[in-house]
């Protein structure tokens, strides 16, 4: 070939700008079934120029002009002689190619950085610690004073990832957020943001990323981070901090409804506008008051409290007394229900109930929602009074706090069942709500007990013990505990707390409390003063209590 005289030769290599530089040479490696051995690279424009070892490679790399590679077609031209590439006491192109080369190479760069730190499915991105990272620091770029680094890896990202939902910024040293002024932009759809441990001390920081001052907010945040913050903790340590604190993320972030891994009642929810109707709003209060108990009438109201006395008091110190008042031929069950949620409200003081062992219960549950084997269900029905005894002897020992009549609830009312040979007879249903605790554990566990009683016949066992009736079945439902609120008795309009009480911050504390969760103003201050005052706490712990608390606490 004319001007060719041996040795390495220049290739010219157009429209590979969609992809990467190393992603081109794997490319190329695996078309011309070799490796290419490229000795240098070199960029002026938008063409790349590539020295390889012989004409022959060139030769290779010419067939496969045309060929498609991210989107584009590759064309490949000898360059003899070569184009010459000067460089200057810094390595730099002094020809004019050095400005894109340069940008070049920080572009694949920042592909990998990107591509160690998305997680698979290019939902979730992590930048936190820029600083320390190797290829940052190949670049030579310093993310604590120079933006336009994450301003360029926003960009690349949303070509790569353009699904994230979820970016971590934390320890990034980022005084001021105009560095990611462009986040709405290029994710609109981020529901996850942590800005941890940073150096943010002013909220007004904030409004680059929402509606105060972009064309492009957050409107889809769901989860923001600002622990470690100087604006966050300075703001919790003034009185009233934590209602302040989470006023100001909302007037910027109405969608948040975690912040700082806390779950807070959102001021809107995502693409509805604020005060819109959401699945947030407030629970509607029904027209009528929680009684503790129903009773049909005073007869088996006095039946009632005399047995549980008395079964109560053996079931706790002596349950092989129990015989005396277990039908010859009665039945017994046990259920253990693992879902309901633990009443933070009603048990201040108590030790997580999330590692509550119910394994020795379980073991003869009868759950019909968990126990599908029809063997299982029928050998865990216990039936008879000898079996019964027995089973229940074997169960940790408890104690139920009869002398707290608030933590006990039950209703009583008569039915008619049938009987031997189908003739009806007229039984008492007793359901108890309470608890126990076991004193080996300390734990405490919630209950509810369903008895069929029947009449207790003269001189039977049962009457012989003081016993006005004989268990004909009894179902014993067992779960974490759950406390005693939800049955409280409390009138269909209970009375506003007197605000002239409470210090300034405290009725500001209670008002907005009442604002965020719909509790009137009786349980608003219930709530506070459980949580000593602590409206961030009470604000938190709301959504683990919301369900087991009675429907008169709302408005």
């Amino acid at each position: 070939m004319v001007g060719y005289t041996g040795g390495p030769v220049q290739v010219s290599i157009k429209g590979w700008g969609g992809g990467t530089e190393s992603s081109l040479m794997r490319f190329l490696d695996n078309k011309t079934g070799r490796s290419v051995n490229i000795k240098s690279v070199n960029y002026r424009g938008d063409i790349m120029y590539v020295l390889v070892p012989s004409m022959d490679v060139a030769q290779e790399l010419l067939k496969l002009s045309g060929i498609r590679f991210a989107g584009g077609k590759l064309i490949f031209q000898l360059k003899i002689p070569q184009v010459k590439f000067g460089a200057d006491s810094t390595g730099r192109d002094i020809q004019g190619g050095s400005s894109t080369s340069e940008s070049a190479n920080i572009k694949d760069r920042l592909i990998n950085l990107l591509q160690t730190r998305a997680d698979m499915q290019g939902s979730s991105l992590d930048l936190s610690s820029l600083a320390q990272d190797n290829i940052i620091k190949s670049i030579g770029a310093d993310p604590l004073r120079d933006g336009k680094i994450f301003k360029a890896i926003l960009v690349i990202a949303e070509q790569i990832y353009p699904g994230l939902v979820t970016i971590n910024f934390a320890d990034n040293g980022l005084r001021s957020l105009k560095p990611i002024v462009d986040l709405g932009a290029h994710f609109p759809g981020l529901r996850n943001l942590s800005l941890m441990n940073n150096m943010i001390s002013d909220f007004r920081e904030l409004d680059c990323l929402s509606s105060a001052g972009s064309t492009a907010p957050l409107g889809q945040l769901a989860e923001l981070i600002l622990l470690g913050n100087p604006a966050r903790e300075a703001e919790l340590a003034q009185p009233g901090g934590g209602l302040s604190y989470v006023n100001k993320v909302h007037q910027r972030f109405p969608t948040v409804s975690m912040l700082d891994m806390n779950p807070v009642t959102p001021r809107a929810q995502p693409g509805l506008p604020v005060g819109a109707h959401s699945d947030v709003a407030a629970i509607k209060q029904l027209p009528f008051s929680t009684e503790q108990s129903f009773v049909e009438n005073q007869g088996i109201g006095d039946m009632a409290n005399t047995f549980l006395a008395g079964f109560f008091g053996l079931y706790d110190g002596n349950r092989s007394g129990l015989a005396n008042i277990y039908d010859q031929e009665a039945q017994f069950s046990l259920m253990v229900d693992t879902s309901p949620p633990t009443n933070s409200l009603a048990q201040p003081k108590a030790q997580s109930q999330k590692h509550v062992d119910l394994s020795v219960y379980i073991r003869i549950s009868r759950n019909l929602a968990r126990v599908k084997s029809h063997i299982k269900r029928s050998s865990a029905l216990i039936v008879g009074r000898d079996a019964i005894i027995q089973t229940i002897s074997q169960l940790p020992t408890t104690q139920h706090p009869v002398q707290d009549a608030q933590r006990f609830s039950f209703d009583a009312w008569q039915a008619n069942v049938p009987g031997a040979q189908g003739v009806p007879h007229t039984v008492a249903i007793l359901v108890v709500h309470g608890e126990f605790t076991e004193p080996q554990s300390q734990n405490t566990i919630s209950f509810d007990r369903v008895f069929a009683l029947a009449p207790a016949l003269p001189g039977s066992a049962a009457a012989s013990v003081g016993s006005p009736c004989v268990v004909v079945n009894d179902q014993l439902t067992l779960r974490r505990y759950n406390g005693f609120h939800s049955w409280l008795a409390m009138p269909a309009d209970p009375p506003a707390a007197a605000s002239g009480s409470l210090a300034p911050e405290q009725q500001e504390m209670a008002r907005a409390l009442q604002e965020q969760t719909g509790l009137n103003a009786e349980w608003t201050l219930k709530c506070l003063e459980n949580y000593g005052w602590n409206y961030q706490l009470a604000l938190s712990e709301f959504p683990q209590i919301r369900g087991t608390l009675p429907r008169e606490a709302f408005q």
